[in-house]
């Protein structure tokens, strides 16, 4: 007997999570872990398109992110000087910006739309924590981190 592909029903998925993933569930974590994660986030979706900043935050809340190492520089594809100081980025940030390119992606931006700020905005995130973050941004830029918008 021959069978038609409209009769072929698959069948859903084996097993279905009951709760949705959570990094760092069963850890207790210092608050000031918590706030260099957030920062370190910030920094990362910063100056990138759209898309790259949503892979940075998937890595992030699937726990998947590995940043570079302390004292660890990369190599900007564009200058070929070891000045690439974040995870996940192929262009310096003055190349990317003398350029007008997405670090992450090396990607003009007529395909990429650039991306203004910080990354993509958390579920049930208000004002207060936005304000909280534009103030530790300006702290950061008192501390003479280059903070590309």
């Amino acid at each position: 007997r021959t069978f038609a592909m409209s009769d072929h029903v698959k069948k859903g998925q084996k097993h279905q999570n009951r709760e949705a993933f959570k990094a760092h569930r069963n850890i207790k974590r210092a608050v000031r872990d918590v706030d260099a994660e957030a920062a370190l986030k910030q920094k990362a979706c910063a100056g990138v398109c759209r898309r790259c900043a949503q892979k940075v935050v998937w890595r992030f809340s699937y726990g998947k992110y590995k940043g570079m190492r302390a004292g660890k520089t990369g190599n900007c594809t564009a200058c070929r000087l070891k000045r690439v100081h974040l995870a996940y980025r192929m262009l310096c940030d003055p190349c990317a910006r003398s350029t007008k390119m997405c670090p992450g992606c090396n990607q003009p931006p007529a395909s990429q739309e650039l991306k203004e700020g910080e990354g993509a905005p958390e579920e049930g995130e208000d004002e207060d924590e936005r304000d909280s973050s534009e103030d530790d941004i300006a702290e950061l830029e008192a501390a003479g981190v280059v903070i590309t918008r």
